[in-house]
């Protein structure tokens, strides 16, 4: 209901997913580390751009076109033991950096990170080096570049000379004598001036303000069962430059929570609510804002259902607020 129009606003998307890993260290290949694959096809039509009119799209993997890529491919080695890791290729931004475990089961792209701020993630990852450092047993160090507004479906290289700089210092600890585990996470994000479909954009900053904490555990002492409810909460204030484009995303705000095997029989199911709201640069309201609330059922091993339902207010600004209902199924083998 509402957005720009509701008539055959019913629609099918899909996405498949084939991961190969290569552990070097266990062939004979005089090269360490591991080489890791990910190829990526998509098929059917989402709802963001003809119905509902969203900025920050309703669906992680709506990749607005068709794909059928390679979305990954890089390799991987340790050094120093395994204090630090040194990773090279086409990679995702988001395997690393702004990603908050909690909330992982949203289907609101928001949870994880839009597709239209241009950073070099999903449907368009890029090429791309990445060293994670763990200074101690509780904190990790990470930094890396990337070719900054690489194409979705190419190899990861742009060819316009721009970058995009992260590093983030992730803080893992726990409350309650160990019972109760939390992450903190702060960071800053550089992307040079570029082009984006021939649009010149200026250079943007940003910034990364997240954490998640478990603040309930059904057994407290099992370290292996994560039953319980855990909260979790992003901030991401932004700033665009001079240049910006009409799907240019300002500040942004999550926060939500989870609960896992709340039904004594069904430990593996899910439950989430969650809101997402940021700052936008068109007419109208100049802000988009999304609740999000769903219950994912783990029918076996390998198979998943998870009913959703999302409001949207004031979709990229300037459509009528929004109500989306949907199912996603997910098979994993």
């Amino acid at each position: 209901r509402g957005g720009r129009q509701t008539r055959g606003a019913s629609h099918y998307q899909g996405l498949l997913l084939a991961a190969l890993t290569l552990d070097l260290d266990h062939t004979r290949s005089q090269i360490p580390g591991r080489i890791y694959l990910l190829a990526q096809y998509t098929h059917g039509r989402g709802i963001t751009e003809d119905f509902i009119g969203d900025t920050l799209v309703i669906s992680n993997i709506d990749s607005f076109q068709n794909i059928a890529q390679l979305s990954e491919y890089w390799w991987e080695v340790g050094l120093l033991g395994v204090d630090v890791i040194f990773r090279i290729g086409k990679q995702d931004l988001t395997s690393e950096f702004l990603f908050i475990e909690t909330a992982a089961d949203f289907l609101q792209s928001t949870f994880v990170l839009s597709p239209s701020t241009a950073f070099p993630t999903y449907p368009a990852p890029s090429v791309g080096a990445v060293a994670l450092m763990r200074l101690t047993d509780s904190l990790v160090l990470k930094s890396g570049v990337w070719d900054a507004f690489a194409q979705g479906g190419s190899w990861g290289f742009s060819g316009n000379d721009s970058i995009l700089l992260a590093s983030e210092l992730e803080c893992r600890y726990a409350l309650a004598g160990g019972r109760l585990p939390g992450v903190f996470a702060v960071g800053a994000v550089y992307e040079s001036a570029g082009k984006i479909e021939e649009r010149p954009v200026s250079s943007v900053n940003e910034y990364i303000f997240q954490f998640e904490q478990t603040i309930y555990r059904e057994h407290p002492y099992d370290t292996g069962d994560h039953q319980g409810v855990s909260v979790f909460a992003g901030y991401y204030p932004r700033f665009p430059g001079e240049q910006i484009v009409e799907e240019s995303i300002g500040d942004s705000y999550i926060a939500g929570v989870v609960v896992r095997g709340l039904h004594p029989r069904r430990d593996d199911d899910v439950i989430g609510g969650g809101v997402a709201y940021s700052q936008l640069f068109r007419v109208g309201t100049n802000r988009e804002a999304v609740t999000e609330v769903f219950y994912k059922a783990q029918l076996n091993p390998h198979l998943s259902l998870q009913p959703d339902l999302q409001y949207i207010a004031t979709p990229s600004g300037i459509f009528h607020d929004s109500l989306a209902v949907g199912l996603r199924f997910q098979i994993t083998l």
